[in-house]
């Protein structure tokens, strides 16, 4: 029994010394988000959420992986605020586009990564009605991108440009249009910290490749969000609200017209 004990005690010292070392080695996470289609309130709480089961598991990163035409200016706002209150490094992958309003948002990642063929930029804001918008919004939102580039360290004149055709850019650059990047132009700029054609050549990128990857989808309640908050929809949602309620007042009693009408103008 005498024998024994030391070799207890040695190896109960032996274990103590590694448990540190253990600790450290515990495995990265990194979660990869979806952010495609177009941008709306709906994709906010999606987002939203992906943020948080990110925040609460402790990742190390979150990658968006963005393929968007863009959308409504309010809900890229938003995003871009859910990206600037997170303590985890926010990663933008523009996988094909990241236009209007998705570059906005890319502009609110800490990184930004390119695929090969992939455009960011011709973001200017448009009234519903395709019209360009009125001086005062045109104003704020060209302060948003203006901020939105400076607060990742970007020269603001390329996010300026994407909003302004007028703002006048190196030679080359500048051809009187609404600026778009290519993936090449966007690295040449700052813009892009690199170009990789898939989500292992990204992580190696980042010096994650050995991490765990945890990708977050959207949900069947979160994709019909989606649906009923897309700038297209809602007008026509609008339209049979109306219409309902009107039917409803030329029918006698409380029926299906106005349950719908009511329905539509909620949603």
């Amino acid at each position: 029994m005498r024998k024994r004990f030391p070799l207890f005690l040695l190896l109960l010292l032996l274990a103590t010394c590694l448990l540190p070392f253990q600790t450290q080695a515990k495995e990265e996470v990194v979660y990869v988000a979806p952010l495609e289609d177009t941008v709306e309130s709906g994709l906010y709480a999606f987002l939203e959420r992906a943020i948080s089961v990110a925040e609460e598991n402790g990742a190390t990163a979150i990658i968006f992986k963005i393929n968007t035409p863009g959308g409504l200016v309010s809900a890229a706002e938003d995003i871009g605020k859910l990206f600037s209150d997170t303590s985890i490094k926010t990663i933008a992958w523009v996988d094909n586009r990241a236009l209007s309003a998705g570059a906005y948002i890319a502009l609110n990642a800490d990184q930004i990564y390119m695929a090969p063929g992939s455009t960011m930029g011709s973001a200017a804001i448009i009234t519903s009605s395709g019209n360009a918008a009125d001086e005062k919004s045109q104003s704020a939102w060209l302060a948003a991108m203006e901020s939105a580039a400076e607060k990742n360290g970007r020269d603001p004149r390329y996010a300026m440009a994407m909003a302004d055709a007028s703002v006048e850019l190196p030679e080359g650059l500048s051809d009187g249009s609404l600026l778009t990047l290519t993936e090449k132009s966007a690295f040449n700029v700052g813009y892009s910290e690199g170009t990789v054609s898939n989500l292992d050549e990204l992580l190696a990128e980042i010096g994650l490749e050995n991490a765990e990857v945890r990708d977050i989808e959207e949900t069947f309640v979160e994709k019909l969000a989606r649906f009923l908050t897309n700038p297209v929809v809602i007008p026509f949602l609008l339209t049979i609200g109306i219409l309902g309620l009107v039917i409803e007042l030329f029918s006698p009693g409380f029926g299906i017209p106005g349950g719908v009408g009511i329905t539509s103008l909620i949603l």
